[in-house]
């Protein structure tokens, strides 16, 4: 039976003088056996040979000093990692860091104090006993884990290799050295069934959920050598004693083959054959237990269900292995438009079911499904033969619309026969006509984005910026617009918030940008030179592409590069500073401004105003709208005027409506004021360049 160590503590001396010999001897006879060598040339060898559990080495000795008899034990293996303190007469700073850096991990000032020996001694007595219980332990476990007939391998938290054992290394048909770093999932590759999908790997799920996790059913994992095989596992996190999630563990089996085989059927009872998907059976029971949880938590959960409209004409008239082609190449399109949580389901014949745990908002839903609708529609583009292939979508809501499994997929079905009778849904429909109504309009909004996008209908007007003290018109910010179905204009407010949570900020941003440089670029051609200034989506500027994108139209337009100005929100500033800092600095050496819009309406913090290359604040309207000549009311103002003044940058009062606003922001020296007062957004050609004050 393996048992730990308990043998007697052995305690070394190296000592030329007798005295302290004796003295230590009776200081740590009742810790353990006292050994000792008066001669520090043959201290290495008697070392050596007892083996002591810890070393106490006096510096001062004739021949060779301590720090000599250190270094011998420090540069042999068997040595190197005993304890050893240092005996001196010398209590400075400077000589107790010798000590130190030298290696000993302690020292004890003469004249030696026995009971302050004992205790510094007893210490490290018993971190040696508990580093060699570890050690037998850790030999314990190694012998263990090389003898198991499981394969075992652990990772950090990150995923790479730390560790396999003997047969993880016959199994995967790699050993630790060449597989220590590398990601489990080059390790230990996985798939489900017969040349089904790949299967996430059991630790990254046991890692972000910190639980214990098992393999999927029918799973299998491929050797080095590329050939698959069955297999069955578990994995489980790894827990510090801080509670911090550092590694996982992953112990798996090559699965007999009447135990494959078994599974395979039951594989073959709960998922669809031709796309591997979860069946309807399966997916009924990952349904209930995820509302029981969401109901739980109080979290809401959605259904997406998908219909191929006339599926049948298309399996008469291309024929039944076209049809079950095309419905593995839907399952993929849906599939692409997912993320780890959802569950993908095929639960009839041209119809399919996705479960969205932890639903946050009716909208993401809605957001996802045109998403998918626009996905899978893709493949009438690549396959001609598809004449008027459409898909309708509908979407149930827990537990709004139903508090049962079994409702909420009946009302996921209704929802798509209402989307597939009411084309004014196009092809998506709630089951609420509540949730319907909110959809409706940002589905309406959604689409004139898209329309604009591609078809260029982004419309630019411009707002002028007035010096208070000439009158001149110095700059313009343009200002993005849409046309709705009556050709009206739609105000910002209507579709800016939607064009940023999809992302097609991007390229309505960029199109406006290149409509507002092309102007800029006439303007100067008539020998008007002033500053455009753009106003920029702070999810445009986080993107990768954006500093590239800029620069490509400012070169395209010709522009002179001092003449653009990039109006930035306060907020980007504040949450990505050290993501925005470079790119400004790059705009900035071209000669490109940057403004920063709505200041002092955040948690502004003036350290960005130095960090950062900003050459413009904008007063918000906010703080211009109580100007009425009480001197408590232009506090702000002054505040922020004054700011810009002695940093060297301009000041910019939006919102200024009144005569009286003007004349007061003028005498605060605010630089440039502009609003509806002078001029509300109009179009290039109504712009005037000369304002009376």
């Amino acid at each position: 039976m393996f048992t730990l160590d308990n043998a007697t503590p052995r305690i070394f001396i190296v000592d030329d003088d007798a005295s302290q010999i004796v003295l230590l001897n009776e200081t740590l006879k009742s810790l353990g056996q006292v050994l000792f060598e008066q001669d520090s040339r043959a201290a290495f060898d008697r070392i050596r040979e007892t083996r002591p559990d810890v070393v106490l080495l006096d510096i001062e000795m004739p021949e060779l000093n301590g720090f000599e008899v250190l270094e011998q034990l420090k540069a042999d293996e068997q040595t190197r990692h005993l304890p050893v303190m240092f005996i001196t007469g010398h209590d400075t700073v400077e000589e107790q860091l010798r000590c130190l850096r030298a290696g000993a991990v302690d020292f004890i000032v003469k004249p030696l104090q026995p009971e302050v020996v004992a205790v510094r001694v007893r210490t490290h007595l018993t971190l040696r006993a508990r580093e060699r219980r570890l050690n037998d332990l850790y030999r314990h476990a190694r012998v263990t884990l090389a003898s198991i007939g499981d394969a075992v391998i652990t990772t950090n938290v990150t995923g790479e290799v730390t560790f396999m054992n003997p047969m993880a290394e016959s199994l995967t048909g790699i050993n630790l050295d060449k597989a220590k770093g590398r990601s489990i999932e080059e390790i230990m590759p996985l798939r489900i069934g017969e040349n089904g999908p790949l299967h996430v790997n059991p630790i990254r799920l046991a890692i972000e959920g910190r639980r214990m996790v098992g393999m999927a059913l029918n799973c299998q994992m491929q050797r080095q050598t590329g050939h698959w095989v069955p297999v069955e596992d578990s994995a489980a996190p790894l827990i510090s004693e801080t509670d911090e999630v550092i590694g996982s563990v992953i112990v798996f089996h090559e699965m007999d083959e009447a135990r494959a085989m078994m599974l395979k059927m039951t594989h073959t009872l709960q998922y669809d054959q031709l796309t591997n998907l979860p069946n309807r059976f399966l997916f009924l029971d990952y349904l209930k237990t995820e509302i029981a949880r969401s109901q739980k938590n109080e979290e809401k959960l959605g259904l997406i269900a998908l219909d191929i409209n006339q599926f049948k004409l298309i399996n008469e008239e291309l024929g039944f292995d076209f049809g079950d082609a095309l419905l593995q190449k839907v399952a993929k399109r849906i599939q692409g438009q997912l993320h780890q949580h959802e569950v993908l389901s095929r639960h009839h014949s041209d119809q399919f079911m996705v479960m969205v745990p932890e639903t946050v908002q009716p909208s993401d839903l809605a957001v996802l499904a045109e998403a998918i609708k626009d996905s899978v529609m893709q493949l009438a583009q690549l396959h001609t033969e598809l004449n008027n292939f459409s898909v309708c979508l509908g979407i149930s809501v827990f537990p709004d619309d139903a508090a049962d499994p079994e409702t909420l997929l009946l009302h996921a079905d209704e929802a798509v026969y209402r989307a597939k009778h009411e084309s004014a849904l196009g092809g998506v429909c709630f089951f609420s006509e509540e949730m319907e109504s909110g959809f409706t309009s940002r589905r309406l909004c959604f689409t004139r984005i898209k329309s604009a996008i591609a078809n260029q209908g982004v419309v630019v007007l411009y707002q002028p910026q007035i010096n208070p003290v000439s009158g001149d018109v110095e700059a313009v910010e343009a200002l993005m617009r849409l046309r709705d179905d009556d050709g009206q204009l739609v105000s910002p407010v209507q579709f800016i918030g939607l064009a940023e949570e999809t992302r097609l900020i991007i390229p309505l941003g960029e199109q406006m940008i290149r409509i507002a440089l092309d102007q800029l670029g006439r303007w100067c051609d008539d020998g008007l030179h002033i500053r455009m200034c753009i106003n920029i989506s702070p999810v445009q500027f986080l993107d990768a592409h954006f500093l590239a994108a800029i620069l490509k139209a400012i070169e395209a337009c010709g522009v002179d590069p001092k003449l653009v100005e990039l109006e930035v929100t306060e907020s980007l500033m504040m949450k990505h500073l050290d993501s925005v800092r470079s790119d400004m600095q790059k705009l900035r050496a071209l000669g490109v401004s940057i403004s920063i819009d709505d200041f002092g309406t955040g948690f502004s913090s003036l350290s960005y105003l130095r960090e950062l290359p900003v050459d413009v604040l904008k007063i918000d309207k906010a703080f211009v709208d109580p100007l009425r000549g009480d001197p408590s009311d232009d506090v702000l103002v002054r505040t922020v005027a004054t700011l810009a003044k002695s940093i060297g940058v301009l000041s910019v009062a939006e919102g200024v409506e009144t005569e009286e606003q003007a004349r007061h922001l003028k005498d605060l020296g605010v630089s440039l004021l502009q609003g509806y007062h002078f001029s509300r957004p109009v179009p290039a050609d109504q712009l005037n360049t000369r304002y009376s004050l």
